[in-house]
């Protein structure tokens, strides 16, 4: 899952026959999450007290490919997540169900 959150290599070059792999990835959803979180409406400038500042925080987003206009794109990614836990905790607790019982 961390090879095709985005984390480790560009999610454009990965192979068409791979990509939907992407959608199911929590460490997807979550590293968007803390992205979108730390570099919106940041601004970095250097560090000898010069009013240049060369990059921004939305700058940064726009090269990761990651939709940071609105609030619904940071809370898309937490309904993912959340949709996800929910289907997980019902298939764990329906293989709970089906063990047996032993005396």
């Amino acid at each position: 899952m961390m090879m095709f959150s985005g984390f480790l290599i560009d999610l454009a070059s990965v192979f068409n026959w791979l990509s939907w792999i992407k959608w199911i990835s929590a460490v997807r959803y979550a590293s968007n999450i803390l992205i979108i979180n730390e570099f919106q409406g940041l601004t970095f400038c250097l560090a000898n007290l010069t009013d240049i500042c060369p990059i921004t925080g939305e700058e940064i987003l726009d090269k990761r490919a990651l939709s940071h206009a609105d609030a619904w794109d940071l809370w898309k990614n937490f309904m993912a997540l959340t949709v996800m836990a929910i289907i997980f905790f019902i298939l764990a607790y329906i293989q709970l169900v089906r063990t047996k019982k032993t005396k």
